[in-house]
């Protein structure tokens, strides 16, 4: 994929992401210098969708990202390497092992349902499923009972998945995460060595597919 591409596809999935409306290349035109036509950007967004990176959801309507779209937004942003936000005070409750502090703080910041698997006392500790429920954009009640089903399942997954990170910052769109089956959600991860033994937690923050990844990897990288 050429630059150009690229940007297009980077400015077309963070459009939506901010604004949750499929994305036209008018929008596109207005609001990004791509050097080329509205028709240009119209042929791009064709040849996206072709390929696989974005979707129309029904006929005249603009684009949405596939989850091929969003698995090349965030392996964009895990490249990046923006700069960190500065969370002290997240970072602070990390190394004194306040987990549920901790958690409480990243939902609060990322409006998404957070879990913590303490390895060392073997405990999960999760919160935020209020701020996912309020922050999806529901179809119909099956999306609903899709997420319900993983919130009371995770604790069930969570061992294994654990188990199996590092300290490499991870995401996983839809049905790839390794904690949720749902299709709707995506899921930044990462384990941490936290107190004066080095004890390994590992923390998921759970969210819609439409969520704000850049900041929650700026968040996970900063603790």
């Amino acid at each position: 994929m050429n630059d150009r591409t690229a940007n297009i596809l980077d400015a077309a999935i963070q459009e939506f992401i901010e604004t949750g409306d499929p994305v036209s290349s008018g929008r596109l035109y207005e609001r990004y210098d791509f050097g080329i036509k509205p028709a240009m950007i119209r042929l791009e967004l064709d040849t996206l969708e072709a390929d696989g990176y974005l979707e129309q959801p029904y006929h005249s309507a603009g684009r949405v990202p596939s989850d091929a779209g969003y698995e090349f937004y965030v392996t964009r942003a895990l490249a990046a390497r923006e700069e960190r936000l500065r969370s002290a005070e997240l970072k602070n409750l990390l190394e004194r092992r306040a987990f549920a502090d901790l958690l409480s703080g990243l939902s609060s910041e990322l409006k998404l349902l957070s879990v913590a698997m303490d390895q060392a006392a073997d405990e999960i500790y999760k919160t935020g499923l209020a701020a996912l429920v309020d922050h999806l954009a529901w179809q119909d009640r099956g999306e609903l009972r899709s997420v319900i089903r993983d919130f009371e399942s995770v604790d069930e997954r969570l061992p294994r998945a654990a188990g199996e990170l590092d300290d490499t910052l991870r995401v996983f769109i839809g049905r790839k995460s390794p904690v949720t089956r749902s299709e709707h959600l995506s899921v930044v991860c990462a384990a941490f060595r936290t107190g004066a033994g080095g004890d390994i937690v590992s923390i998921f923050a759970i969210g819609p597919k439409r969520m704000d990844y850049k900041k929650a990897i700026r968040i996970f990288r900063s603790l």
